[in-house]
């Protein structure tokens, strides 16, 4: 997958981490600050094992005496029959809050900002690169490469299931320093599409041939590399 699609997908994931927790927060702050405070009895009780926030429906009455049932999440530890502190909406008491999930919805709240602001700053830096290979081959100096090599890459410590990355050399006759240029990360095997190639274009930047984009175009389209 390309890598700026599944970091646009991380910063969807993310933001809708970060809103969910945001508006959960405003609407306890909401009720807190301008709700009715009154006591309640715990009717029945829904746990959700993987948030561990518990679903509780309540019975209260109104400041006007009239009786309403109402569910919320709670952190708190209740019984059924228990009474319990809420606050309700008083334009709309079946809206209440039991006033301990903010602390809880805060943490949505910052590992939501940080993985946005984490995929954000990769888009940047994907963003860039394309940029500057875009110009690299629209004014780069275009070279041939020699000793094409294909061997696995031991930075991801999977063994056999490593991906696959091109390897090529070529010397710069100018000053006789060697070079070496890797390509991108490939799910499948560059070698059936490397047969009776010897060298392979490589767009550089002359005053800095550190600064290059390697011509793979031969290699067939679609989800087979990691970038």
């Amino acid at each position: 997958m390309n890598k700026k699609i599944a970091v646009l997908i991380l910063m969807l994931f993310a933001a809708g981490i970060l809103i969910v927790a945001a508006m959960s927060i405003r609407k306890s702050l909401g009720i807190k600050k301008n709700g009715v405070e009154t006591e309640s009895i715990v009717q029945s009780i829904r746990t959700n094992s993987k948030s561990h926030l518990k679903s509780v429906t309540v019975v209260f009455k109104t400041s006007e005496g009239k009786e309403v049932t109402a569910t919320a999440s709670t952190r708190q530890f209740v019984n059924k029959g228990e009474s319990v502190k809420i606050w309700y909406d008083p334009a709309s008491p079946q809206t209440i809050d039991f006033g301990d999930t903010i602390r809880y919805n805060m943490r949505g709240v910052i590992i939501g900002g940080l993985l946005f602001l984490f995929g954000l700053y990769y888009f940047i830096k994907f963003s860039l690169k394309d940029d500057a290979d875009s110009k690299l081959l629209r004014s780069g100096k275009k070279i041939s490469a020699e000793s094409v090599e294909i061997v696995r890459d031991e930075r991801y410590r999977m063994g056999d299931s490593n991906p696959w990355i091109i390897k090529c050399k070529w010397i710069d006759n100018i000053n006789n320093k060697e070079y070496e240029f890797v390509s991108k990360d490939y799910t499948i095997d560059p070698a059936p599409y490397l047969q009776g190639r010897s060298t392979i274009d490589v767009f550089i930047n002359p005053e800095d041939p550190g600064k290059y984009f390697m011509d793979t175009s031969f290699m067939p389209k679609g989800n087979n590399t990691i970038g």
